[in-house]
């Protein structure tokens, strides 16, 4: 049995599974289902596929390795395919509750130097909140370094929205991050925009007519975009500046992945700066907070 929780504001509902990650399984606003949901009575055919599951390491990082000020780092590879460790598994560990109300919860997850996370030698928390209001759900994700030593971070949300033939997507980009496309993993170079890039941009790439995959640094207080024609609803996906990279997936059926990230795929070992790719880390005993905000409302935001 899942450990699921459900908040609630007016007719708005959410569901969070704390035995999976503290992810947000479901949210229901004004009668509209804006994250594919899992069917739990049946085996789940990808984790990443469904709700809001949180990764760290967000991406693949490349062997599984890298150092970082005269350490080494070593995360199993589990894509032997690709020779890479994917998206750690915060998203499959149990979270307890830190506070919950009505239409608020915290949910907390401490690695220790007992009960470490992986091999991550650094003990931390996270917290995630979700508040639900009225036609909106903000997510407030907070690290603490609780070790003595510089801590790596490496923050995903692996965002999944429903779809159907009369959505446009718009994904504000400043530019493309080139991937081999064998091992996913970026090549150094940042191509000219494409048709697909340019439709997205334009917020006119209908989700369901092609399939995607795309690596994009975002502009500043970017934001990504579902509206739904027939409705005349947009779904407004929020992320703070320190979430500036983006992962769009979709497999051209009903459902598209907006990823937000802190840093592009493989930042460890890429063939740029470590800075332009976004590597960054927490201080001994300080935080970051990264925020977020999924929103319902009536009329084209593109």
């Amino acid at each position: 049995m899942y450990n699921v929780i459900t908040l609630r504001n007016g007719s708005s509902e959410a569901k969070v599974n704390l035995s999976l990650g503290a992810n947000l399984i479901s949210l229901n606003i004004s009668d509209k289902k804006i994250l594919r949901e899992p069917d739990y009575s049946k085996p789940i055919d990808n984790p990443f596929l469904y709700g809001m599951p949180i990764l760290f390491p967000v991406n693949r990082i490349e062997g599984g390795s890298f150092t970082f000020e005269g350490r080494e780092y070593n995360f199993p590879i589990n894509e032997e395919k690709t020779n890479c460790h994917l998206h750690g598994s915060l998203h499959k560990t149990p979270f307890v509750i830190d506070s919950l109300s009505k239409n608020r919860v915290v949910c907390r997850y401490s690695a220790t130097t007992n009960a470490p996370y992986l091999s991550f030698p650094h003990e931390f928390t996270i917290f995630v909140e979700y508040k639900l209001i009225k036609n909106s759900i903000c997510i407030k994700t907070t690290i603490k370094n609780n070790s003595n030593l510089n801590m790596p971070i490496f923050l995903g949300y692996h965002t999944t929205f429903n779809v159907n033939d009369n959505s446009l997507i718009k994904v504000g980009a400043k530019f493309e991050i080139e991937r081999n496309m064998q091992n996913y993993l970026p090549t150094g170079r940042l191509p000219s925009f494409d048709g697909i890039s340019n439709s997205l941009i334009n917020g006119e790439f209908v989700p369901t007519a092609s399939k995607i995959s795309k690596h994009y640094k975002s502009k500043k207080f970017g934001k990504m975009v579902i509206f739904d024609k027939t409705s005349n609803e947009s779904v407004e996906y929020f992320n703070s500046n320190n979430l500036s990279f983006r992962l769009i997936y979709g497999d051209g059926t009903s459902y598209i992945c907006l990823e937000p990230q802190t840093c592009m795929a493989n930042c460890q070992n890429a063939p740029f700066d470590r800075n332009f790719s976004g590597f960054s880390f927490i201080k001994p005993h300080k935080k970051k907070v990264y925020l977020s905000k999924i929103k319902l409302s009536k009329g084209d935001k593109r």
